[in-house]
């Protein structure tokens, strides 16, 4: 904007103010100041505090026995006391079950086999060229009996030299016996089904199946021939056997276990078993015992999720250090990871754990950007507790997230319903894929997961909505159910403001639209600045005649008193106001508004008509008492504040012009007007402490010169109505003879 100064970096709260300043917009963008120590020395104690209280108790969380019931045995030890089932309970064992299974799959029954018709044939055919062989071999006259019986041993694998000079040395009527039997022997034995598993103890005993008519040598050697000729006639059919045991396992149904309150689970010094443990799951009585890296590594996480969160609040949000709404943080940070200490190990309400309350509280009552990064974190840490479970980390984040954008600045009881859905349609949805992810999608399991993810969602939102408008009033934040409330026009103060002060609530009005549009368009919160206008002259009903909006034709009580006198009327509607605010229980940053929407600036009238008077004065009699702005917001209504009352006094007084007609002597333009305003409280050093950047007060002063000209614009003067001529009356016919 043309001629504006540059904004001073003096960052100072007005004198006696009592209030502590604020960093400004550069520093929390950039961080300026970290770890320098510029921060309040209250500010660093809470500092110190919330880092303190995050880590032990987080740490606490995963690395300490609670003593909340549950047991820790191990398998194989000797229990040390007795323990009795402390209810009772139906469920179906695992771990029989799959014992059972396992013998119906290995039942020998399920094994398919199948016969090979091809292999008594082969193998009796195969003997008879042996023996053939052998015949031939006797009968030679030309070879050696040792060369005999080396081809012999060649013919046949497995048939020792002695038996094969045995053979050569037989007669020709034993030699037929030890033939004929041993052939006998393959295809007897062959004609009965013979598995592979089985051929060696059917070759040993041939011996003992051989004909009781032969001599012992005959026996032995008529064995030792048909011996190498024994095979396996059946085979494995693999595929079939798998199928067989599959349907077998299949067929096996669940087994049942009930264990009745009071029964002893395990007894003391017995040793625990498997089934012992299972017991105490299905109870949810026990905890395996954790190896001590486990519990520091652990650890170890949760104090690098905590500096994380205390840096990340240090550096992006300052200001809530200097605050109540840091314990706020703490609560609902800390209250989620104790009670998921609890409720975690418990796989069946793992779903229903509502951690989106704390991140919809948060949304609700102090930002939506602190709510999504808390619940982030949040959702890490649960995850921890969890066994380093990914997916409760992912179905906790997605599901506050979802809660915290529906109802980010609720304005309607409505809000928290849909806020609500949101939690548990999300947390459906993401449970739903993690199940298909791991193929454990079972039937009923959907049912079951739309449940808890309901259950998960209504008391999402019954917490938020319930807590959420107490926790405001302990922590001194004001939520837009409680501001649309406060701009209802029945509120005691604004009634008696509208009766009382008409004029006063008039200015109210506009200078709100002015303040709510310059406000958005900044981005701070428009619905706070436009309820907090319409209380910023809440004190001009103590003596509402003293101002000239409420004056309308009476005599201005100012033309009676002295300057300084009006000086300090004119201040005190502040004072005033700001009692009034507090008897009200109006919320602090309203009150705040009151005091701050004039800074210490100068009452200029009252100033220069002392000057004028010769009196000896200074400006510090004739200056609000201040806090200068200390927000965005309350900067944007000092300016709409002052601009409102300048235009309307320009526009009443006639020296409002267009801008078509700038020449005329003693008038200004609406846009010069707001140009002279703003730079005057530039100048004044009454911005220095509220945020604004020259960027943003320019798009402000554009903002309210588009606003101004719509209520301020140049109005067609309507012509009057021409007055008709009555017309004239007949003629009678009196007349018209007289004539």
């Amino acid at each position: 904007m043309t001629g504006m100064p540059n904004m001073s970096d003096d960052r100072q709260s007005a004198p006696g103010s009592g209030l502590t300043p604020q960093p400004s917009h550069f520093d929390r963008l950039t961080g300026r100041g970290f770890l320098s120590g510029d921060l309040p020395l209250n500010a660093v104690a809470r500092l110190v505090l919330f880092t303190v209280a995050l880590i032990v108790l987080s740490v606490a969380s995963v690395a300490v026995d609670w003593g909340t019931g549950e047991i820790v045995v191990q398998e194989g030890d000797a229990a040390d006391e007795t323990i009795k089932s402390p209810e009772t309970v139906t469920f179906e064992s695992e771990l029989r079950t799959q014992e059972k299974r396992k013998a119906a799959y290995d039942d020998p029954a399920n094994v398919a086999l199948v016969d090979d018709e091809g292999v008594r044939p082969e193998q009796v055919s195969a003997i008879d060229s042996f023996l053939g062989r052998i015949e031939e071999l006797r009968a030679d006259q030309r070879m050696s009996d040792q060369a005999k019986v080396v081809a012999i041993g060649d013919l046949l694998d497995g048939l020792s030299d002695d038996d094969a000079r045995e053979l050569l040395g037989l007669s020709d009527t034993a030699w037929e016996r030890v033939r004929a039997e041993s052939r006998r022997l393959v295809d007897v034995t062959l004609a009965n089904r013979l598995k592979p598993e089985d051929v060696a103890r059917t070759k040993e005993e041939l011996s003992q199946r051989v004909s009781a008519l032969l001599s012992s040598d005959e026996q032995s050697l008529s064995a030792s021939i048909a011996r190498p000729f024994i095979r396996a006639n059946v085979f494995v059919d693999e595929q079939q056997t798998l199928r067989n045991r599959e349907a077998a396992a299949d067929a096996v149904e669940p087994v049942t276990v009930q264990l009745l309150s009071g029964q002893a689970i395990i007894r003391d010094g017995d040793i625990v078993t498997v089934y012992d443990i299972e017991k105490l799951e299905q109870l949810g009585l026990l905890t395996q015992g954790q190896e001590m890296s486990t519990r520091l590594g652990k650890a170890g996480l949760m104090v690098i999720l905590s500096l994380v969160l205390v840096i990340y609040l240090y550096r992006f949000h300052r200001p809530i250090w200097q605050g109540r709404q840091l314990l706020l943080i703490t609560i609902v940070v800390l209250g989620p990871i104790l009670m998921g200490r609890i409720i975690l190990p418990h796989d069946q309400i793992q779903y229903m754990f509502p951690v989106a309350a704390s991140a919809m509280l948060l949304a609700v009552l102090i930002d939506f950007q602190i709510a999504v990064a808390v619940s982030a974190l949040l959702a890490l840490y649960l995850g921890v507790i969890s066994d380093l479970s990914f997916e409760m980390v992912i179905v906790y984040f997605l599901a506050a997230t979802a809660g915290s954008f529906v109802i980010w600045r609720a304005d309607r009881t409505i809000t928290f319903v849909w806020a609500g859905l949101a939690v548990g349609v999300t947390t459906f949805a993401t449970s739903i894929c993690f199940a298909a992810a791991s193929d454990s999608l079972e039937s009923g399991a959907g049912a079951e997961l739309l449940v808890e993810a309901i259950v998960n969602g209504a008391l999402s939102a019954s917490l938020t909505f319930l807590s959420f408008s107490l926790l405001g009033s302990i922590f001194g934040i004001t939520t837009h159910l409680q501001l649309l409330e406060l701009a209802h026009p029945n509120q005691p103060l604004l009634y008696r403001l509208a009766r009382e002060a008409p004029g006063t609530y008039h200015h109210s009005i506009v200078v709100s639209n002015l303040a709510e549009s310059g406000v958005e368009i900044v981005g701070g919160d428009p619905l706070f600045a436009r309820v907090a206008v319409l209380y910023h002259d809440i004190g001009k009903i103590v003596r509402p005649t003293f101002f000239i909006e409420n004056q309308a034709n009476l005599e201005n009580p100012h033309d009676l008193l002295d300057a300084r006198v009006s000086a300090r009327v004119i201040i005190d509607h502040v004072v005033d106001g700001a009692r009034l605010a507090k008897k009200a229980r109006l919320p602090q940053p309203m009150i705040d508004i009151i005091l701050q929407h004039h800074g210490t600036s100068l009452i200029r009238y009252f100033y220069v008509k002392s000057v004028e008077a010769g009196e000896d004065v200074t400006e510090d009699e004739f200056r609000y008492p201040g806090p200068k702005p200390q927000s965005k917001e309350a900067g944007v209504v000092m300016l709409a504040d002052s601009i409102e009352a300048t235009v309307r006094a320009a526009a009443v007084g006639g020296r409002l012009a267009s801008a078509k007609d700038t020449d005329r002597e003693g008038t200004e333009t609406l846009t010069s007007i707001v140009d002279r305003i703003i730079s005057e409280r530039l100048e004044d050093g009454q911005l220095n402490e509220c945020d604004l950047t020259l960027r943003e007060i320019e798009l402000i002063r554009r903002t309210f010169v588009q606003i101004l000209e719509g209520i301020y614009h140049p109005r067609v003067e309507y012509p009057s109505m021409p007055v008709k001529s009555a017309p004239a009356a007949p003629a009678t016919p009196a007349a018209s003879a007289a004539n």
